[in-house]
């Protein structure tokens, strides 16, 4: 009994700590409200959407059909961009990137989504405290409207820049490929800051600064 006990306590520790930690979500979109966007596909039209929002999974563009009456993932291949407001999105492969902020013709982008390892990780741990069978396909069946839910999901940020007219994942050795020679000695020094740190967007705007001409 004791055992049992200590196993349940343990289980809300753990519970308790994974709900306390930054970058947690209880829904699977960006957004709790679906709000309307412009679409500029890959030819250059613009398709102005009602009710759209990002699905968090996977970076993606859903939206709200009112004909069919449920939410639809669009075909990521024939958009270019997406504008909720005054967020602005570019496609990178699959997945849509907002922009943090510019630096002359260069930029820092963020994909947001759910860090599907860290959650079943989140998962397993808990179901092996407490010996509960526990659904691991959340985030594959977790519905698209922003109800209420016990389940909150880890998030995770992935930081690109566009430099150059190119976009290269925020990577030390990947980033120092694109940089001109004549700036890798600033970018050396930026790098070196005693703060410095690949998930601050603060230090990655200041690389940015040292290697935009």
């Amino acid at each position: 009994m004791r055992k049992l006990l200590f196993t349940m306590l343990l289980a809300c520790l753990q519970l308790c700590a994974w709900s306390q930690t930054p970058g947690m979500t209880k829904y699977t979109i960006q957004w709790k409200d679906y709000r309307p966007a412009v679409v500029t596909t890959t030819d250059g039209k613009k398709v102005t959407v009602g009710q759209a929002n990002i699905l968090l999974k996977r970076s993606t563009l859903v939206y709200r059909s009112v004909l069919r009456n449920h939410i639809m993932e669009a075909q990521m291949d024939n958009i270019k961009c997406v504008d909720f407001g005054d967020r602005h999105y570019e496609r990178i492969d699959t997945t849509l990137a907002w922009r943090v902020d510019t630096v002359g013709k260069n930029a820092l982008y963020c994909v947001t989504k759910i860090d599907q390892h860290a959650f079943r990780q989140n998962l397993n741990n808990a179901r092996q405290m407490t010996n509960v069978e526990l659904n691991t396909e959340y985030v594959e069946t977790a519905t698209l409207d922003p109800a209420d839910s016990d389940i909150e999901y880890p998030v995770v940020n992935i930081y690109y820049y566009y430099l150059n007219g190119k976009f290269v994942l925020c990577h030390e050795r990947e980033l120092y490929r694109h940089v001109p020679k004549a700036m890798r000695e600033r970018y050396k020094v930026a790098l070196s800051m005693p703060d410095f740190s690949w998930s601050s967007p603060k230090s990655l705007l200041n690389v940015l600064r040292s290697i935009t001409r």
